[in-house]
This record gives C-alpha cells, sequence and structure tokens, in this order.
C-alpha cells in the first residue's frame, strides 16, 4: 500500500501487533509494511479473507487458556471456571465487516456493530450465541462473543472453536469448565 492505513497497533520490543483495516474487504490480498524509526521494511503480501477469526489467548501465543470472561467478570481459568449453562464472553478478531459498518481504529460505541453469522463450539458441542460483534470500548475489530456454555460438556479445560461466514478459529484454544 502506498499510503498508511490508520489501523489499531500495538509494538513492544519482541511483537508488532495490528488490526487489519476494514478497507481490504473483497481483495484475495494485500501488502503490509513495518516501519520502524523512519525506515520502511519491505512489502509482504498476505492472503486476505472475508472473516478469518482468531480467539485471543492470555499468553498471546494463540493456543491455551483463550481470554474469556465468566458471566460474573472474572478472568476464566483453572482457578476461576465457568459453571455448565452460564454465559461466557469470548474476546477474538477476524469477524470482517459489520452491521453498521466499522472504522478503522475507531474505539467501539453505541450502537454495537454486530457480525453476521457467528457460531461457537464448546468440547465440539455447540453453545448458544447471544451475541456476536465489537467489543464495548475497544478498537474496531476487536470481537466480543457471549455464548451459554452447553450443559452436556466435561468439566476441564475444554477446547472452543468459534466460526464466522467462512473462517474457524485457531485449534488449540480452550475454556475452563466447572
Amino acid at each position: 500500500m502506498s499510503r498508511r492505513s490508520r489501523s489499531s497497533r500495538r509494538v513492544t520490543a519482541t511483537q508488532a501487533s495490528a488490526i487489519a483495516p476494514f478497507e481490504i474487504a473483497g481483495k484475495t490480498s494485500t501488502q503490509i509494511q513495518v516501519e520502524y524509526q523512519g525506515f520502511l521494511s519491505a512489502a509482504i503480501q498476505l492472503d486476505a479473507a472475508a472473516t478469518s477469526p482468531a480467539i485471543f489467548t492470555l499468553s498471546g501465543s494463540g493456543t491455551g487458556q483463550g481470554a474469556i470472561l465468566n458471566q460474573d467478570g472474572s478472568v476464566n481459568g483453572s482457578a476461576a471456571p465457568a459453571a455448565k449453562g452460564s454465559i461466557v464472553a469470548l474476546y477474538a478478531t477476524g469477524g470482517g465487516q459489520t452491521n453498521p459498518a466499522s472504522v478503522d481504529g475507531r474505539i467501539t460505541t453505541v450502537p454495537l456493530p454486530r457480525v453476521a453469522g457467528a457460531s461457537v463450539q464448546i468440547e465440539g458441542l455447540d453453545a448458544t450465541v447471544t451475541y456476536a460483534g465489537a467489543a464495548p470500548g475497544l478498537p474496531a475489530g476487536v470481537l466480543q462473543v457471549n455464548v451459554r456454555v452447553p450443559l452436556r460438556v466435561d468439566s476441564g479445560a475444554q477446547p472452543v472453536v468459534l466460526k464466522i461466514g467462512n473462517g474457524q478459529s485457531q485449534a488449540g484454544v480452550t475454556v475452563a469448565i466447572q
């Protein structure tokens, strides 16, 4: 891209994170460059898709305990597992364009933009999605997906998968269940 995107980004000594701008919707590929202290890296060509959901994890590695809040607002994990039948909030990205359309770089406010066609499975069991859309107070592109934990799910760390459109989240993410 010849112009700079206004996507949200975070940089540390070991990691650079960015939210893909909504303007790439409908494209099959895009280019990305990193600027550091006034110097641009070589452009890298990346595939693009309408949706490519990924659940955030507490470790930031993309696997293990998901970045999930329990119904009472506590951070889900082995010390605070979710009750069967309760609502948990998954935090993710890659949901594609929202309705109403989200704006790159904006902090999400009311009315909350929603994503269409989100589904979640916990331990292979369908979990009822009660909300799928922008995460209030966070940058556009960060999703909150609220789901009811199935009553038949086993206790312990169970795999959780988010599907939106033709995309499916990464394997190896778990939610702790009582």
